[in-house]
This record gives C-alpha cells, sequence and structure tokens, in this order.
C-alpha cells in the first residue's frame, strides 16, 4: 500500500496557531469556519472519463480524491490531465517553451485524452504538496495566503489525513462578509455607548 505523504503533515494548524498567536482569543477564524463539507469526491481508481464528467456536470474545476477510508490522495482537475495533453518534450526540464510551431497538435492531443480517459485518475495526479493542504484550525490569514499562492480550492484534513471538505476563495469571501457584518454591528454598539457618556 501506498505511504499517503499527508500521514507525515508536521504543520498543523494549532501548531501553527500557538506560534502566532496575534488575534485576541476566541476571534480567531480558521479554515473550519470557510469549510465546505458537502464536497462532490471520487476514488483513487476512478477512471478519468467518470472523473472528467462528474466536473463538467457539477460545473467544478476539480474534485478530491479520496479513498474508502476517507484519506486525501489528492486534487484531480484539468491541471493535471492537461500536463499529460502536452508531449514530454514539453514536460521536461529545459524542453520546449514554446509550441506555437507544430500544426495538427490539437489531434495529438485528443488522441491522448481518447487513451487516458479509461484509466485511473492515480495515474495522473500530482504529488501532494503538504503546504497546500490545510489542517481545519489555520487561521483565515494564512488560508487566504495559501489560496493566493496555491489556487481555489484547497483541501482541507484532519491530522490523519481524513479529508473534512474544501476551503474556496469563494467561502473565505462569504465568512469574511459574515464578520464584516458582526463588525459593523459592534462598531455600531461601541459608538452608541460613546454617545451616552
Amino acid at each position: 500500500m501506498d505511504e499517503n505523504p499527508l500521514d507525515r503533515t508536521r504543520n498543523t494548524g494549532a501548531e501553527y496557531a500557538s506560534k502566532n498567536k496575534k488575534e485576541p482569543q476566541g476571534k480567531t477564524m480558521a479554515a473550519r469556519d470557510a469549510l465546505i463539507r458537502d464536497v462532490v469526491t471520487i476514488s483513487p481508481t476512478t477512471k478519468i472519463e467518470d472523473a472528467l464528467a462528474l466536473i463538467s456536470d457539477h460545473g467544478i474545476r476539480a474534485v478530491p480524491v479520496v479513498d474508502a477510508k476517507k484519506k486525501y490522495h489528492g486534487l484531480f482537475g484539468l491541471p493535471a490531465l492537461l500536463d499529460e495533453l502536452l508531449p514530454v518534450a514539453a514536460r521536461i526540464e529545459g524542453g520546449l517553451h514554446d509550441l506555437g510551431f507544430v500544426t495538427g497538435g490539437a489531434g495529438g492531443a485528443a488522441k491522448r485524452i481518447r487513451k487516458l480517459a479509461p484509466k485511473s485518475v492515480k495515474t495522473v495526479l500530482h504529488p501532494v504538496n503538504e503546504n497546500a493542504v490545510l489542517s481545519p484550525d489555520i487561521p483565515m490569514l494564512e488560508v487566504i495566503r495559501r489560496l493566493h499562492e496555491f489556487g481555489s480550492p484547497l483541501p482541507v484534513v484532519d491530522e490523519k489525513g481524513v479529508f473534512l471538505g474544501l476551503v474556496s476563495e469563494q467561502s473565505c469571501l462569504n465568512r469574511l462578509k459574515d464578520v464584516l457584518k458582526d463588525v459593523e454591528k459592534e462598531e455600531a454598539e461601541e459608538e452608541k455607548k460613546k454617545k451616552k457618556k
């Protein structure tokens, strides 16, 4: 059985928060506060053609790959597949950086899709980047920074690598809008208190 790289995760949200305490206790927002729990997932053995249909049917960019024990294995999306559509000469280090001279390349890419379609998604998954995986306790500002660095959505897993859901740019913005309402309410109450004095 393949080792899941998340079993080795050392940068947990609790450790991060303990090293970076800047917000008052009780006011810290974390990844869990913007978590999308109702997420479509696929297994590592799902065929690429089925995963692509799921992505298309649900209008999503990527789908988490989770095994029967809910262990997270990666995010399958178009970037993983697009890498496979490029000729090897464009994928290798120091390889071609411009394919503008290639004519009829679309036919070759379409044939590669046909060849990949019956294979499992695990054959094209990129290795999991531990920095692009969140613990539920990572503070919201760090979540936003990682979304900026790695793109949206990002998976959230517990300390055992069990998939909990996704955090997206939109889920963070929605949660921050709610927080802003609370802040504005507190500010209005403070202003009323000042006027009474």
